[in-house]
């Protein structure tokens, strides 16, 4: 059967005109020297205000930033206002440039797409800038946008986010983000999303301009001063950075176990579901269980259609351990009104205890629709350049409206190198 996929919308921190212009520098608990469009956390060391260059974009309502010694607040994008037509875009049928329909009456991208057969594929036309990352740690994504008339569905159009760990955005691609209009807003809209992490690895950045004619009922989407920025920088060449890196080389030792150990804990639920974070409604079995009583119990409930989503989750530090396998036991219970799936998958991430940039591997475990426990095992788990943890997740659906119970047991995650 198919398995249905969790999608994690991003959390959206606005900015306006009266946001705070300071870049404060602090020093993460990584020992890594962080400059940052908002104030340090309490556990970072330091705590230093610089007083930038502040520049007011009128057309955005926002002010920019200007870090004339970093890429901070400065726009990656080429011809992101379309001053010079569409050059440096990458542009397909259906999309055109207009001079005079823009923000202030200049120039704008107009994506009018035919619309596609009624058939089974997504169709989508795309307007696409690569664009490298630098010393970027998160990101902002920013745009003017307006519709001709309301589309049909709210998603017709969308700016896409997609990482990629080449530089020319070919190889290694990981979905990051969106910013999306909305449906029945007459005039200019100030698209956001302020809250971007790179993947783990990626040295570049995919922006896709999407229109779905099937969903945009011949409405016309055009797009204006489109920006896309650091809103955090990592300085990796600081002589901070360079002492820590013997303080931190005796943590990761500390955290690597010796080969075949399980990372995980109360692997076995034999008592209680301690240590791992809930998602969807899980709670303890003390009757089911795979060679012995007690499991985590996973109750997926849709009141509308078919859904996926996170039932818990553990995050371990990795120390220099680098290839692992991860396994499961899984059991479906037979009293459920509605047929579903699972999935055991992992993500890797840059800094201790599941901080920094991830990355999710692309080797997981599913279950079959089958009775009776069944054995889940994924190898071939490589951790990326520089990972330190990571974060081990069950994810479950049900297929449709009503419940899909299951029960998870004997969960590992252990290195073979």
């Amino acid at each position: 059967m198919k398995q249905l996929l969790l999608i994690t919308s991003l959390f959206v921190v606005c900015i306006n005109a009266n946001a705070n212009a300071n870049i404060y520098k602090c020093v993460n608990s990584e020992g890594l020297t962080i400059f940052k469009d908002s104030p340090c956390n309490k556990a970072d060391k330091i705590r230093k205000i610089i007083k930038p260059d502040i520049e007011y974009d009128k057309e955005l309502d926002v002010e920019i930033i200007v870090d004339n010694k970093g890429p901070l607040g400065k726009n990656l994008l080429k011809n992101s206002k379309f001053e010079n037509k569409l050059l440096d875009w990458k542009v397909p049928l259906g999309a055109f440039w207009t001079a005079k329909n823009g923000f202030n009456q200049t120039g704008a991208l107009v994506i009018q797409a035919k619309k596609p057969p009624r058939d089974k594929y997504i169709h989508e036309t795309k307007v696409q800038q690569c664009v490298l990352l630098g010393e970027g740690e998160k990101f902002g994504l920013y745009a003017r946008f307006r519709h001709t008339i309301a589309p049909e569905k709210t998603h017709a159009n969308r700016a896409n986010v997609v990482w990629y760990e080449s530089a020319d955005c070919t190889r290694g691609g990981q979905y990051g983000g969106y910013i999306e209009p909305k449906q029945y807003v007459a005039g200019w809209q100030h698209l956001q999303n302020n809250y971007l992490k790179p993947a783990l690895g990626a040295k570049a950045v995919l922006i896709s301009i999407v229109q779905r004619a099937r969903y945009a009922g011949g409405s016309k989407a055009v797009w204006d001063n489109i920006e896309f920025m650091a809103t955090e920088i990592h300085n990796q060449s600081s002589a901070v950075n360079k002492q820590e890196t013997s303080a931190q080389r005796k943590i990761q030792d500390e955290y690597t176990l010796s080969i075949g150990k399980n990372y995980l804990l109360n692997a076995d639920f034999n008592n209680d579901v301690a240590v791992w974070r809930p998602g969807w409604k899980t709670s303890w079995s003390g009757i089911q269980g795979d060679k012995l009583p007690g499991s985590a119990q996973v109750d997926a409930i849709s009141k509308t259609g078919g859904i996926g989503s996170g039932a818990f989750s553990q995050c371990v530090n990795i120390g220099h351990n680098l290839k692992f396998i991860l396994g499961a036991s899984f059991k479906r219970d037979e009293n459920s009104s509605q047929k579903g799936g699972g999935r055991l998958r992992l993500s890797w991430y840059g800094g201790n205890n599941c901080t920094g940039r991830g990355k999710t591997d692309t080797h997981w475990a599913d279950p079959k629709y089958i009775q009776g426990w069944q054995k889940l095992l994924t190898k071939k788990l490589t951790a990326p350049y520089k990972a330190k943890s990571a974060l081990i997740e069950v994810i479950q659906s049900v297929a449709d409206k009503g419940r899909f119970t299951a029960y998870w047991d004997d969960i590992y995650f252990k290195a073979v190198k």
